[in-house]
């Protein structure tokens, strides 16, 4: 895979050396916009249907009018529009039908212990009397403040069902997911969507609360209709999805690489069939209340004995308190820069200007000082992780050209996912973007 990906790069070298560059990746747009009052990006792509993702998927980006994001504008319509005594009254409504009249679990929060999770399980049983279960679909490498976050959800009255998936099988399949999608967390987002549904059916728990809906940040799936639920689409399956892992056929995996399909089963969402069978109602959290992430910081750090930020700023942005649980998360953000000029600074600061947390100007400077730094601090540990030894994986080569993951593989893998119009090669024969945010 990626030696024709490497041949690909080499065809179109040419369009890295224009000036301006007409060729598009991933179906994005092809200029460069950026929102009047968020700074975010239009190539920023909606949430994917993760278990149906192909290589060669185009992405539907961020919706634009008038130069506004949907984000902005979804933001202003939910604090201008919606009555909320009248949602906290429908919420009270909804949680008296499923709440237990015997003590026994009657929600399923799924979560890792972070500010998000902590805050809608904590006020699901304190404040509304709910008798909640958590579950945590495990982190691909624990950080120790992940670990301890857990922990400390944990301590604060919450039994937790943490699943881990089997080590060998969900390196290899992380690995592919790189070499195929250049997309390090595909593999843990589809499981993370996938068990907490399938948890509530093991359980007979017939309501799981999510945090917030894409919606907040982007329009979500065509033809969504914004309500309570979550969007469907994300978290099943149709009987006649054709269902891909890491951009590779599951049928192929298992039959190519001798790997039983109950090792893949993580990974496949029920079908909407098995979610209805269980009558499963699956809500965000974030429709029937405001939602501030840090708000919610400040909330878990007030309720809870030793929630944790990290003692260093997160490599390629300014924030200590978001997504603390995994070592590869600083590749996940690193690597959406690369295939579509968004880092993680860039996510993080239009939100805070959406939240009313900094100015239109900080973020700004704080997007041009951080987004894209390279994420340097835990690759060691990551390259040994997804390096692969044929000799545990005998078939892998069928799939991987390269077994040894280095920093170097890492970036001449990097420079094949970039886009002709969003990347520049300059005198020097190093890459640029060209539009950057002024």
């Amino acid at each position: 895979m990626f030696k024709s990906k490497l041949n690909k790069f080499q065809k179109n070298f040419l369009e890295y050396k224009k000036d301006n560059s007409d060729m598009t990746y991933y179906n994005l747009p092809k200029d460069v916009v950026f929102c009047k009052t968020c700074l975010m990006s239009n190539q920023k792509p909606v949430q994917t249907i993760e278990h149906m993702s192909q290589v060669s998927d185009q992405k539907t980006t961020l919706e634009f009018i008038d130069g506004v994001c949907h984000a902005c504008r979804f933001k202003k319509s939910k604090s201008e529009e919606i009555d909320w005594k009248q949602r906290e009254y429908e919420f009270r409504k909804l949680l008296s039908k499923y709440r237990s009249r015997n003590g026994s679990f009657d929600i399923v929060v799924p979560g890792s212990g972070g500010k998000d999770s902590f805050k809608v399980a904590h006020e699901l049983k304190y404040n509304y009397g709910m008798n909640p279960i958590t579950c945590t679909f495990a982190p691909n490498i624990y950080t120790s403040v992940g670990y301890d976050n857990l922990i400390n959800w944990i301590n604060a009255g919450f039994s937790n069902y943490n699943y881990t998936l089997n080590g060998k099988i969900h390196r290899f399949i992380t690995r592919l997911a790189i070499d195929n999608l250049l997309h390090p967390f595909q593999p843990w987002i589809m499981g993370q969507k996938a068990f907490p549904n399938k948890f509530a059916r093991m359980l007979k728990i017939p309501l799981v609360i999510y945090g917030e809906n894409p919606m907040e940040y982007d329009q979500g799936q065509r033809n969504y209709k914004y309500n309570e639920d979550v969007i469907l689409e994300l978290h099943s399956r149709k009987p006649d999805d054709q269902l891909f892992i890491a951009g590779v056929n599951y049928k192929e995996l298992s039959e190519n690489l001798g790997i039983h399909k109950s090792e893949l089963d993580a990974y496949i969402p029920l079908s909407i069939d098995e979610l209805k069978e269980n009558n499963t109602k699956c809500i965000t959290y974030s429709y029937y209340h405001k939602w501030h992430p840090q708000g919610n910081y400040y909330y878990t750090r007030d309720n809870s004995e030793k929630f944790k930020l990290s003692a260093e700023r997160t490599p390629g942005t300014y924030q200590k308190h978001a997504s603390l649980d995994d070592k590869l998360d600083d590749l996940h953000y690193f690597t959406a820069f690369i295939k579509f000029g968004v880092g993680r600074a860039h996510y993080d600061a239009s939100q805070e200007i959406r939240s009313g947390d900094i100015t239109l100007e900080e973020g700004r400077e704080l997007i041009k000082k951080f987004s894209g730094e390279y994420p340097k601090r835990f690759m060691k540990e990551i390259s040994e992780w997804l390096s692969i030894d044929p000799r545990k994986f005998p078939e892998s080569s069928k799939f991987i050209d390269e077994p040894f993951f280095s920093e170097e593989y890492f970036m001449k893998l990097c420079d094949t996912f970039r886009s002709p119009h969003i990347w520049k090669l300059n005198e020097k024969n190093e890459f640029i973007m060209r539009n950057i945010l002024s």
